[in-house]
Order: structure tokens, then C-alpha cells, then sequence
């Protein structure tokens, strides 16, 4: 009786051993399945499909999209939007001639060409099995409505539905929110961790928290933890008159992407104006205490698993260098409210969103600014080659290339602002 005993408890041992081993592996196949269907925005330098280059329609700008496009479709399907067949076929010949094999370049119709496809354009994410979405953020024009109290233009509520139209082209799922954000507005390391301003994020939500702001960030881009630095820089802000004295702006309205970038899971590279350069003009003056506020931030925040982040800085260049002046005139004037008190033939100077941060992350390339030409200070050749230097030694394994972007900067954006990629 006794050994019978025995025998039952060592079965029931071995059954309950049996099942725990079944419930724990049905647990894990669980955890399994959820990490392979959960959409997650990937990082810019994991490998990618496709990238969509913006087109102006403008001879000068146009160049700095043909030198992307030539740098890039070697290594990446290159994707054009296109309303007009004689705009593509315009296109095609211009890009020829510039040695770009067209037959690699992917065009796709839309109602409008839209240039700045980080912005109103399709921002992926990906799950494990390489199944993909689009994220649809809520679009207001870079905050220009609400900063200059105009409704929204037919035209900009076109550019803003241009995501959904291309997650049609590409029949692919669309995950929507009423939270107004840019691609250009949002960084992430692809491992959990988003970063964006926070003073952009509430100025283009009002009547919304950033608690409730964060979790729809979250909750689109699969991220856990957010960062959030906290003011725009003036050299990227619009206000509806000038920044500070006679200085104004020209740029995207708090973009993250002009001054603070993940680079690895782990590693941030954040601009730096250097000393010297600081009280050249009010607005670096302002900017180079709000880039170290970042800094300050930044050193203190952690990834999802509370490991610090290595910061590296980045050059940025002399505004002074790159400013227009323009002198007002009877016309020109009234675009000044009554608190300016200019009169006729004052000087006004406008910043364009020159920066070294504004690069773009591909297969095998990096693409970065390169400033320089011969009447420019010495030092701009030198901030043109660290900015080259600083990214090889963080990509080596992929070749750095220099593209001048100063015709789109004075529109407000650069080399990153007019790419945007696909994941694989």
C-alpha cells in the first residue's frame, strides 16, 4: 500500500511537471506571436525597400532631389510622386542628364507633388513578419493656421491626405489619430524610444495634454517611452512676425529632426554652436541655451531597459554666413504688425534652416550638408568636414555623401525633410 502510494504521487508529480511545461510553452508561443504582429516604427538605419524623394518643380531645388536620387538609387528603389505625365517625362530627361539611370526610379501618380515627404507622407511601421502600416497623424500645416489664424488651404488638406493615398497606391493598412504631428517632428531608435519637442507637440494640439499627446505617440509608432525636450529652437520656429529684433525664421516650427537625431539604439548626436559663434546674432544666442538644455535632458534619460545614451555633438553653422537681408519697402512692410515699428528702408534678415542634422540615413549611405564654396569662412569648410568625419565614424560601414541643400534650407528644410523611407 505504501509503495502504491508512492507510485500515484510520482505520476501526479510528473503530470503537473507535464502540464506546467505546456502552459509555460503555450505562454512563450504566446509572447511569440504577440512580438512577431506587434507594429513597431523601425529605425532609419535598419534596411529599407524604397524612399520617396520630394520634387519642386523649381530648377534649383530640384537639383538638390536629383542629388539625392543619384546618391541613393544604386542602393534603394527611388519613389516619385507625380500629377502631370509631362511632368514625369520633364523629370525623367533632367535626371538623365545627370547620369541617373531612370529605369530604376519608381513613379507614382497623385493628385499633387508633394516635396515634403517626411512631413504629410507616409511613415511606416512594421511588425516581425514584415507586415506593414501607415500611420495617418492629423495634418494643420506645420502649425501655420493656428500662428497665422488662416484656415487651412485646399491645397494643404490635399498635401495631408497624401499618407492615406499612398497606403491605397500601396494597399496597405492605415492606423489614424486625431494628434497633429510631422515625420519630421518625431525620432526614434527603433528599440522602444521616440523623442520629439514638446513645445511643438502642444502647439499643434491645443486643448490637449502632453500626457495625451505622448500616448497617442506611443501608441501609433509602438514605442514605450517617450523623451520629451522641451522648447523649439528660434532657428526653426514661425511666428507671424520677426523672432527677436530684426531676425526671422524660415523653418519647419519645431522640428526635432533640425537639431537632435538618433543615430544607433543608444547613441543621440545633438548640435552644438560653438562659443565663439553664439553671440554672433539673437537667435544662436537663444538656440545655443536651448541645444544644451537638450543636452541636459538628454544625459539624464535612459532607454526602455534604463541604460543611459552616449551624446555626441554635432557643428553647427554660422547663421551670420548664410542670412538674407532684405530691405523693406512700402509693400514689403505690411506684412509687420504695429508692435514692429520698422519704416521704409529698414533691413531685415532671415535665417534659412541650414543644419548638419538634417540628414538622411539609407542603405549603405548617409546623407549630410555640405555648406562650403570659395568667399565662405574657413571654418565652414571645417564644420562641412567634421559633420562628414562625425558620421563615418559612426557608420563605417557606409560611405558619407555631401550634398549641398542651401536652396531648399531657405524654404524651411533640408535633405531629411524631403526623403522619407520605407522599411524592408
Amino acid at each position: 500500500m505504501h509503495y502504491n502510494n508512492k507510485k500515484i504521487l510520482v505520476t501526479c508529480y510528473m503530470k503537473i511537471n507535464l502540464l506546467t511545461i505546456l502552459f509555460l510553452f503555450g505562454v512563450l508561443s504566446i509572447s511569440a506571436q504577440k512580438n512577431d504582429t506587434t507594429f513597431h516604427m523601425p529605425a532609419e538605419w535598419e534596411p529599407q525597400q524604397a524612399v520617396w524623394v520630394g520634387l519642386f518643380g523649381n530648377p534649383a531645388r530640384d537639383t538638390v532631389s536629383a542629388a539625392i536620387i543619384k546618391a541613393l538609387h544604386n542602393n534603394v528603389q527611388i519613389r516619385l510622386n507625380y500629377s502631370y505625365a509631362y511632368d514625369k517625362k520633364r523629370n525623367n530627361k533632367f535626371f538623365h542628364n545627370l547620369e541617373i539611370d531612370t529605369t530604376k526610379l519608381q513613379w507614382i501618380e497623385d493628385s499633387l507633388d508633394n516635396a515634403w515627404v517626411r512631413d504629410p507622407g507616409p511613415l511606416f511601421i512594421k511588425n516581425n513578419k514584415g507586415e506593414q502600416k501607415i500611420i495617418d497623424f492629423a495634418w494643420i500645416q506645420y502649425g501655420h493656421h493656428l500662428v497665422y489664424k488662416k484656415k487651412l488651404s485646399a491645397l494643404a488638406y490635399e498635401a495631408g491626405r497624401s499618407d492615406i493615398r499612398m497606403a491605397a497606391k500601396l494597399n496597405l493598412p492605415v492606423i489614424s489619430t486625431p494628434i497633429v504631428a510631422e515625420g519630421g517632428g518625431i525620432e526614434t531608435n527603433g528599440a522602444g524610444v521616440s523623442m520629439s519637442i514638446e513645445e511643438t507637440a502642444l502647439q499643434r494640439n491645443p486643448g490637449k495634454t502632453l500626457v495625451e499627446i505622448g500616448a497617442e505617440y506611443l501608441r501609433v509608432t509602438g514605442s514605450q517611452k517617450m523623451i520629451w525636450l522641451k522648447r523649439m529652437m528660434l532657428h526653426d520656429k514661425t511666428v507671424p512676425d520677426l523672432l527677436i529684433e530684426n531676425w526671422t525664421s524660415t523653418g519647419a516650427n519645431g522640428h526635432i529632426d533640425e537639431a537632435v537625431r538618433f543615430v544607433e539604439t543608444n547613441t543621440i548626436v545633438v548640435a552644438q554652436i560653438d562659443e565663439e559663434e553664439r553671440n554672433n546674432n539673437p537667435i544662436s544666442k537663444v538656440d545655443y541655451e536651448i541645444l544644451e538644455e537638450y543636452c541636459a535632458t538628454l544625459k539624464k534619460a535612459s532607454d526602455v531597459n534604463g541604460k543611459p545614451f552616449k551624446i555626441i555633438r554635432m557643428p553647427a553653422p554660422d547663421l551670420n554666413v548664410y542670412a538674407r537681408s532684405y530691405v523693406l519697402n512700402d509693400k514689403s512692410i505690411k506684412r509687420f504688425s504695429e508692435n514692429f515699428p520698422f519704416k521704409t528702408g529698414d533691413t531685415v534678415k532671415t535665417v534659412p534652416s541650414v543644419s548638419y542634422m538634417n540628414f538622411f540615413i539609407s542603405n549603405n549611405v548617409v546623407l549630410v550638408a555640405k555648406y562650403w564654396k570659395e568667399g565662405m569662412p574657413l571654418k565652414e569648410k571645417e564644420k562641412d568636414e567634421a559633420a562628414k568625419r562625425i558620421l563615418a565614424a559612426i557608420y563605417p560601414d557606409r560611405k558619407i555623401i555631401q550634398i549641398n541643400p542651401l536652396p531648399v534650407n531657405y524654404l524651411g528644410g533640408g535633405i531629411h525633410c524631403i526623403t522619407q523611407q520605407q522599411p524592408e
